[in-house]
């Protein structure tokens, strides 16, 4: 294994990408030795089921910079893209989907970016390829994420992305399971510049996005960074405490000799105080959460790079 430095790691998540992947990867290659960097290609195999597995192999055998990791199933890509991110080596790492939508041409933006000062760099789409039902989605995400990492930049989708070694070993030490990386590293405070990059359409296949996974990444979004949802649950539940209460009272003084809307109230009452107690027990669950989060492993590896020991 080599020694020498590495300026830029450039890490893609595949799952079945067997027709895009021989492409992409001679196009990074290109990029980055025009730009004259020493790089690597860390190239993660999310459970393919198509020939990936075997292209990566063979693209690995012939450029000593590829590096391959296999996951042992499909993990989703949040994992996928967190285990190159920690196998990287590089000063800098380049994050970018495996289906030619991020052109890898863009990727020296990302870099003058950080030059310029960022510390990290995030691609804005500045056409966008999806139907109604993701463009809906997404625009759901953006206002979250912006929301709960405080930070005002208007593209958080995709995966066209660079981050400075600082920011990965910071984000790594509060990463776990669930936790989406680059809202993670934003939330932590390091700087970041957004810049105007390609987006072109899907040549192959079809996206794997689709509005189950979109809600799955926004539920991912709200636990991760804060327990208002318990909180809120208990709030909801003193409302209708207090309402059947109230509804109690009223009806034994104005309406003493009918049972029927006692009986409502009494009903609003008890789950009122369902609520209360669900919700209070959710914030001690809450502290719990945040400590032990990412108790199971987020993805395991199958086998590594082979020039590499296991």
């Amino acid at each position: 294994m080599s020694t020498e430095p590495i300026d830029v790691s450039v890490v893609v998540p595949l799952l079945d990408e067997e027709a895009s992947v021989g492409e992409l990867v001679a196009r990074i290659r290109k990029v980055l030795a025009e730009r004259g960097c020493r790089y690597e290609i860390v190239l993660v195999d999310d459970g393919s089921r198509d020939g990936t597995p075997a292209i990566l192999r063979r693209l690995e055998a012939e450029d000593p910079a590829i590096r391959v990791f296999e996951l042992t199933r499909n993990f989703g890509q949040a994992a996928a893209l967190a285990c190159g991110l920690f196998a990287a080596r590089g000063e800098v790492a380049v994050t970018l989907d495996g289906d030619l939508q991020n052109p890898p041409e863009e990727i020296p933006k990302l870099l003058d970016a950080l030059a310029q000062g960022a510390e990290i760099a995030t691609g804005r789409r500045s056409q966008r390829y999806e139907g109604f039902a993701r463009w809906l989605g997404s625009r759901a995400i953006h206002w979250l994420a912006r929301r709960l990492t405080g930070v005002e930049i208007q593209d958080f989708g995709g995966q066209f992305k660079a981050y400075r070694r600082s920011v990965l070993e910071a984000t790594k030490r509060a990463w776990a399971p669930g936790k989406p990386f680059f809202p993670l590293a934003l939330w932590l405070g390091f700087r970041v510049a957004e810049v105007d990059v390609r987006h072109e359409p899907r040549r192959f296949g079809r996206s794997r996005y689709s509005l189950r996974a979109l809600i799955h990444v926004n539920l991912d979004l709200v636990t991760a960074f804060t327990t208002l949802p318990l909180s809120l649950l208990g709030f909801v539940g003193a409302l209708l405490l207090a309402a059947g209460l109230v509804g109690t009272a009223l009806c034994l003084v104005l309406a003493p000799a009918s049972w029927v809307p006692a009986a409502a109230s009494l009903t609003l009452l008890a789950v009122g105080a369902l609520f209360v107690a669900t919700g209070v027990l959710g914030q001690y669950l809450g502290r719990v959460y945040r400590q032990v989060a990412g108790g199971g492993p987020a993805y395991v590896v199958r086998r590594g790079p082979r020039r590499e020991p296991e």
